[in-house]
């Protein structure tokens, strides 16, 4: 079965053996930082035409395309070649020669393999088929070697034609309310968990954002002291922007919890965490429970572990606290009217187009009614205060196994 293997660090070679036979396969310029990705078939040989792909696309990583990006790629295409094993479509030849003369039918039949298996959406098929398109459509340029006809793609002569899977359909946000907030907070074992999700719930910050947060990212204390200010601008480095570069933005934190950070930030165990000064600029925020950094997969760990101890649904995800968010500034007293309050979930959430912050018009005319109505309007302030009043907890016990990894 055809298997991508990813290479990342700080002195990546020139060149790397990938192959069963000791081929040594170019794959990056030497001292190049960006990670490498590559493909070989079950025999271990090297794919040559999508390493040379891969290649290419790694050498553009953080300028047009984001890393993240090519590591897809790279996966849809291992999907694609391993497929091309296990059916054996070409029985007699390599896949390098396969990729060359690859058709719309295979494509087709490629789609129709996944839908038997089950568990996979239109959207997760259709970026697959996107990303095979991109590749076959190199292997028709000067620099995919025009071992491909542009004619002979899949896709048609001018390569126009619809794909085979269809796009996914943009879900509707989940309605998330206060209750299911200090339902799950109250599921979790610490002031430190506790306290970050709250903050997720509060500013709309993706998890990634939220684990990277730096003291010196906090707003001063004179704005704090200032009982004017219900909310104060959080300048958020980001991390979702073009081509894996970081997008920065500003969002809004309430005092209330602004408040409880603070208070966490006096705790004995915050304070004296080993490996920083008390007040460094460049602590993180919120630190684990042993004092350590959150990576983004250990407070996603940490939070579904909480999901199941609530009891409020299986499916429940750090990005649901996004909705969450938007809903609690919909349902608010923010500004003047529904569309003032939706410029705000877009400001806070970081959404570059207004279009991403509609899918929140997609809710029932009851619960539209419920946001809009002047007299159901609520505080977000006095709600961020319920909340942390309902969840602030001496520790819980733990009752199963947990483990932290190193950020």
């Amino acid at each position: 079965m055809a298997k991508m293997i990813i290479v990342e660090g700080k002195n990546i070679p020139h060149e790397i053996i990938i192959s069963s036979t000791g081929e040594a396969f170019p794959l990056s310029y030497a001292n190049q930082k960006r990670m490498i990705v590559s493909l070989s078939d079950k025999n271990g040989k090297a794919i040559r035409h999508a390493n040379r792909w891969l290649s290419y696309l790694s050498k553009a990583s953080g300028t047009s395309i984001s890393p993240k990006t090519v590591e897809q790629y790279g996966r849809s295409i291992e999907y694609f070649c391993s497929w091309l094993e296990q059916t054996r479509q070409y029985p007699n030849i390599e896949i390098d020669e396969a990729l060359e003369i690859i058709t719309r039918e295979d494509v087709l039949e490629w789609h129709e393999y996944q839908l038997s298996k089950g568990r996979v959406g239109n959207s997760t098929l259709h970026s697959r088929e996107a990303a095979l398109k991109a590749f076959l459509s190199w292997l028709t340029s000067k620099e995919g070697g025009r071992v491909r006809e542009t004619a002979d793609s899949p896709w048609g002569r001018t390569n126009d034609l619809n794909y085979v899977a269809r796009r996914g359909h943009k879900k509707s946000p989940k309605f998330i309310t206060p209750e299911h907030i200090v339902q799950l907070l109250n599921s979790m074992h610490n002031e430190c968990e506790r306290c970050m999700f709250h903050t997720q719930y509060d500013t709309g910050l993706r998890i990634s954002e939220l684990t990277g947060l730096k003291r010196s990212d906090l707003p001063p204390d004179s704005m704090f002291r200032d009982q004017g200010f219900e909310f104060i601008p959080l300048y958020i480095r980001g991390s979702k922007g073009r081509a894996g570069s970081p997008k920065e933005r500003i969002t809004l934190i309430s005092r209330a919890v602004l408040n409880r950070i603070r208070k966490y930030h006096n705790s004995v165990e915050y304070r004296l965490a080993e490996a920083w000064k008390i007040n460094d600029p460049n602590k993180p925020v919120f630190l684990t429970a042993n004092g350590r950094p959150w990576s983004t997969r250990n407070a996603s760990k940490q939070f579904k572990s909480a999901v199941v101890r609530s009891d409020v649904g299986d499916e429940f995800s750090t990005h649901w606290m996004r909705h969450g968010t938007a809903f609690s500034i919909l349902g608010s007293d923010i500004g003047k009217d529904y569309e003032d309050r939706m410029l705000t979930v877009q400001q806070v959430l970081g959404h570059s187009h207004l279009g991403t912050t509609e899918i929140y018009t997609q809710i029932s005319p009851a619960l539209l009614k419920k946001l809009t109505e002047e007299g159901s309007r609520q505080n977000r302030l006095h709600e961020a205060e319920d909340i942390r009043k309902a969840t602030f907890l001496p520790p819980l016990k733990h009752t199963e196994k947990r483990g932290h990894r190193n950020a």
